[in-house]
């Protein structure tokens, strides 16, 4: 860990990501669940749950991987892992290899659990009506702060989540980015066929996850911990992972 702590005191090897490209990215977001949220909501509002017992059977058990407990666990498992590795390694090469997984570790702890943490605040204070609310209060009413779950709609908790560990398999296997996204799209939407949550807030959960995990690793990227930044400014891994 003292390696990882030193970078910190180094200067940063590229700048930070730029405000263009941050802005770029949140407009991209907030017209994506905006949309959502204008051609979907109400029509799921008013449809409720879906009647096929096996397809919300199938999308209850997909919807589990949205909880965030099992990922912190592999991460943190990962973090152990790694600084093992580095503090009985033989060789210089072995000891680069435990604090490159120590890092990759540590980012994945990271963005699971601040994005879960800040995803839980921004709901509170949005105090979106959950769709089962959908007969009393429609799609858009809002009580903020009214720290019930029925009300915690807005972003989507487990699609934040989803949205945070699918992009850390896009940046450790970029050649599968394209899958990855559809089968986040799929697990994230589960939240809607089991009436927790609209459209939207799966959107908005799956950008805010995704989008708070690529700004960690561009962070990292400029200190040289675990990514580098391409010529584009994507951060991408330092090493190999097999």
């Amino acid at each position: 860990m003292s390696i990882i702590l030193a970078r910190f005191r180094q200067p940063k090897r590229a700048p930070l990501p730029e405000r263009r490209q941050i802005f770029l990215y949140i407009l991209f977001s907030i017209s994506l669940f905006t949309l959502a949220a204008i051609v979907f909501d109400t029509a799921i509002g008013k449809a409720g749950l879906v009647p096929d017992r096996l397809l919300l059977i199938v999308a209850t058990t997909m919807t589990r991987f949205g909880e965030a407990d099992w990922c912190l666990v592999i991460s943190f498992i990962l973090i152990l892992k790694g600084s093992a590795l580095a503090r009985l390694a033989t060789t210089v090469r072995q000891r680069c290899r435990g604090v490159f997984v120590t890092i990759i570790g540590a980012h994945a702890f990271l963005s699971i659990a601040l994005s879960g943490l800040a995803v839980n605040l921004l709901k509170r204070a949005f105090g979106r009506a959950r769709p089962g609310q959908f007969g009393l209060d429609g799609a858009f009413h809002f009580t903020p702060f009214a720290s019930i779950s029925q009300f915690e709609s807005f972003p989507s908790g487990h699609s934040t989540t989803m949205g945070a560990v699918f992009m850390i398999a896009a940046l450790l296997l970029p050649r599968y980015r394209v899958g990855v996204l559809v089968v986040a799209l799929w697990f994230g939407m589960t939240r809607v066929v089991v009436g927790a949550h609209y459209p939207s807030d799966v959107i908005a959960g799956l950008c805010f996850g995704a989008g708070f995990t690529w700004l960690l690793a561009r962070f990292l990227a400029c200190y040289g911990l675990g990514f580098r930044l391409d010529a584009t400014g994507t951060p991408i891994l330092r090493q190999k992972l097999i």
